[in-house]
């Protein structure tokens, strides 16, 4: 929504007092401000969900089960059997960004999202833990991908790949800006255009409801590349010994069969 629309007075005061605590020249202040109340309100739903679990869910619980199931199914499915352990990280960036993206169509805020500061910090939290759990689940042998094949080529594919790395966390913070800061403005227009009318028509309502899609997409988009970073991280190493081993049974077996008669000679 617009910047311009005046917050209720208590998030007023509050605002107004963490500019005085980070500075009032802090362009993220904001964005800072709307992404903390965002924690909050992720962090009581959680718990208000989950504070008195059932055998046989009803109500919220059967909503929280449906998120969580999901969400373990789409670590798994793009990840590898190893993606439950990367549930709370996904999960988590999901139900986030989701949160901060729909945040925009209530009156009197703005989608955190729609700042660069924040989609810059997300991508900076997939970057790091990418290369974290790369290294904690291949040990020096992770570096290996960064010179590529064969060794003598180093010199050309570390800065390929080093440049590659540093592009990602680029893609995904102007993706995730550009889609949002779009949305929120052209919503705004329309709230423009509807008070311009002198009848104060809603004619932002079909946006808005696109923008819960849109808001959805993007933060499918983001959880998607996230995971399948961390799934180039952790796996990569594993596919170059399966595909080492392969190669390996197969160059024993081939005599075997030919003193066992199996040549096509002897069919």
């Amino acid at each position: 929504m617009s910047s311009e629309l005046e917050f209720p007075g208590w998030l007023h005061n509050a605002q107004v007092l963490l500019i005085d605590v980070l500075g009032e020249h802090f362009e993220g202040t904001e964005a800072v401000f709307h992404a903390a109340i965002v924690v909050g309100l992720v962090i009581y739903g959680t718990y208000f969900t989950t504070r008195n679990l059932q055998k046989v869910p009803t109500g919220l619980q059967n909503l929280g089960e449906l998120i969580v199931e999901s969400l373990r199914r789409f670590c798994t499915t793009i990840i590898g059997p190893q993606g439950l352990d990367f549930l709370p990280l996904v999960g988590t960036l999901f139900l986030y960004i989701f949160s901060l993206n729909l945040l925009g169509l209530l009156p009197g805020f703005k989608s955190p999202t729609s700042n660069v500061n924040i989609t810059f910090s997300l991508a900076c939290v997939t970057f790091f833990c990418t290369h974290y759990y790369g290294w904690k689940y291949q040990g020096v042998g992770y570096l290996k991908h960064f010179l590529g094949e064969p060794l003598w080529l180093a010199p050309l594919m570390l800065p390929i790949h080093l440049i590659g790395e540093l592009a990602r966390p680029v893609s995904l913070t102007f993706r995730l800006f550009g889609n949002i800061m779009g949305e929120d403005t052209a919503i705004a227009v329309f709230i423009g255009l509807g008070i311009g009318t002198g009848l104060y028509l809603p004619l932002q309502l079909p946006l808005m409801a696109l923008a819960v899609f849109t808001s959805l997409v993007q933060a499918v988009v983001f959880t998607l590349l996230s995971s399948i970073y961390i799934s180039g991280a952790t796996t990569v190493h594993e596919h170059h010994e399966a595909h080492g081993e392969a190669q390996g049974h197969a160059a024993p077996g081939a005599p075997a069969r030919a003193a066992a008669g199996h040549s096509p000679a002897h069919a």
